[in-house]
């Protein structure tokens, strides 16, 4: 697979996917419109809460979007939003509320009280397992199913808007943090750096498809000439890749 490394590598290596991944800049601008054009077509569907965790309102996209159209379509086969579609974005999760030293929390943040063992409902959920159980094909196909479209349509048009959001990210200067050029001057720094030893100096002894990146690194500075014992081994030092002297 194509540039199948990480952390450990050569700077011939990593001067190959910079330029790969600069090329690559010049398709942002098109994905990104293929992006907003998918999430157009996707739309979206939110609902915001109280304090309590009470729905007290939603937003919907026009009948044409797909989230529009499931809408329409969970509401004409008789559900309720309000009660029976309480879908969150990733930006309302449900957490435990933060206790006291006296006290555990005893609600969630979508004012849930939690819930404990031995509840002796026996014969009630007995009898409410026999009221759905004639009715399970038809909550099955006719809602159930749908909420789990409505749901990943509902995620999926939230990764859209990440991705976009990344890809805008990219596309910024060299200054700012996250940015393609940023992180580039980072790995940059590194390879510089003589004591970084994970990017191999390769300039003396190119060596592009990374045979030696993982050698093990030098406890010493080997060579001859008075710098030090004879290496007899291959192995990584502050001026690059050392092979064995015959």
């Amino acid at each position: 697979m194509a540039f199948l490394f990480n952390g450990t590598l050569t700077a011939s290596q990593f001067d190959r996917f910079r330029t790969y991944i600069r090329n690559q800049v010049t398709l942002i601008d098109a994905r990104i419109q293929h992006l907003q054009a998918e999430k157009a077509r996707v739309g979206n569907l939110m609902f915001a809460y109280d304090e309590g965790g009470v729905p007290t309102g939603s937003a919907n996209d026009p009948p044409t979007t797909y989230c529009g159209k499931l809408f329409g379509a969970y509401e004409a086969l008789g559900g309720d939003i309000e009660y029976d579609l309480q879908v969150r974005s990733a930006k309302q999760p449900v957490f435990a509320l933060t206790g006291n030293e006296a006290q555990m929390s005893q609600l969630s943040s979508n004012g849930e009280v939690a819930g404990v063992g031995g509840l002796s409902d026996a014969q009630s959920a007995t009898l409410m397992q026999s009221l759905r159980r004639w009715t399970a094909d038809d909550l099955g196909y006719r809602r159930e199913a749908l909420e789990r479209k409505i749901r990943r349509a509902i995620d999926y048009s939230e990764q859209l808007d990440l991705e976009i959001s990344e890809l805008l990210l990219m596309k910024g200067n060299a200054d700012v943090a996250g940015s393609l050029e940023y992180m580039i001057s980072q790995m940059e720094s590194l390879a510089a750096d003589r004591r970084y030893m994970p990017i191999t100096d390769d300039s003396k002894d190119p060596d592009p498809h990374g045979k030696f990146a993982k050698a093990p690194v030098a406890a010493y500075m080997p060579g001859g000439g008075g710098k030090g014992t004879t290496s007899t081994s291959y192995q990584r030092t502050v001026d690059g890749l050392v092979k064995p002297e015959k």
